[in-house]
């Protein structure tokens, strides 16, 4: 006999208290109905793949950490290609829900799915009724009269209100990545970083904030660029860490950055001087706010 699956469908994007609740709903009604459990999730995201007007909150490392942490049986991270793109409503049911063998089904409220989002809940009420599944569509989770969201929570990211965000998330804001080898543009300017990999993909906010982190179980601050670095015309998005009182190699390591506040927005800068100049009263700033942490 095949295991029954009590599921939620969707992209999890900073995985907020609203997700927590669903997931928490699945693991409640999988120990009800003696079902395993399963999150049914995409990479790239379907804003990424239609490269919308809208960027990401989390890696994909801290989705996958933070889903293992819910100790969920099967997580299903669908690759959203050419492919799936054209899947309409009625297959996608068939292929992940009826051969996925889903008894219990929950969702939120916005819930859209199949070719150009033509599924709605009424068409998935219906499919779910007429195979016996069971489905509940949770209502929106509330702060203080504000629907939590990943919209907002990128809003607040963007002003850089982490403390906001991260009473929405459940959890301090992070990004983390393996310490990769950058373009040495640290050592052109006197402040060596450590550059994370950030997989290549968009986050939601940038400029230049002051963070911590853990090496060997030892809390550093770090000042953190995190974006493109228009005075060397490099375009493409980045995380960099200068981690102060730090000067160990940790190529290679597992590294999570906190964010904590933000110290000014990227500039470009019309030297390396000029620039260098911007980072020693960063660093000064930067000392002054962390009294604030300690």
């Amino acid at each position: 006999m095949k295991i029954g699956y009590a599921t939620t469908i969707g992209n999890f994007d900073g995985l907020h208290l609203g997700h927590t609740a669903l997931i928490e709903k699945i693991k409640t009604n999988a120990k009800k109905m003696n079902l395993k459990t399963k999150v049914i999730t995409f990479n790239p995201y379907p804003f990424e793949f239609f490269e919308l007007k809208k960027n990401r909150i989390l890696s994909e490392v801290d989705k996958n950490l933070i889903l293992a942490n819910f100790k969920i049986d099967e997580i299903n991270t669908v690759e959203f290609n050419d492919d799936f793109r054209s899947t309409s409503a009625e297959d996608f049911f068939s292929k992940y829900l009826l051969e996925g063998n889903v008894k219990y089904l929950i969702i939120g409220k916005d819930f859209k799915f199949g070719k150009e989002r033509t599924g709605d809940l009424e068409l998935l009420k219906k499919l779910c009724a007429r195979n016996g599944i069971t489905i509940e569509v949770l209502e929106d989770l509330k702060s203080e009269d504000l629907k939590i969201s990943s919209t907002l929570i990128r809003e607040l990211l963007k002003n850089g209100e982490f403390q906001e965000a991260s009473k929405l998330l459940g959890r301090s804001y992070q990004i983390t990545g393996k310490v990769i080898k950058g373009k040495s543009l640290g050592k052109r300017i006197s402040s060596p970083t450590a550059n994370i990999d950030i997989g290549n993909k968009k986050f939601c906010f940038t400029g230049v904030f002051l963070g911590k982190t853990q090496i060997n179980k030892i809390e550093y601050f770090c000042i953190i660029n995190f974006g493109p670095k228009p005075t060397f015309d490099d375009h493409e998005q980045s995380l960099e860490a200068h981690i102060l009182d730090y000067d160990g190699n940790i190529y290679d390591e597992g590294l999570s950055i906190e964010f904590l506040c933000k110290i000014r927005d990227q500039i470009k800068f019309k030297s390396i001087e000029e620039l260098k100049i911007q980072i020693n009263e960063d660093k000064i700033t930067a000392k002054e706010l962390k009294k604030l942490y300690e």
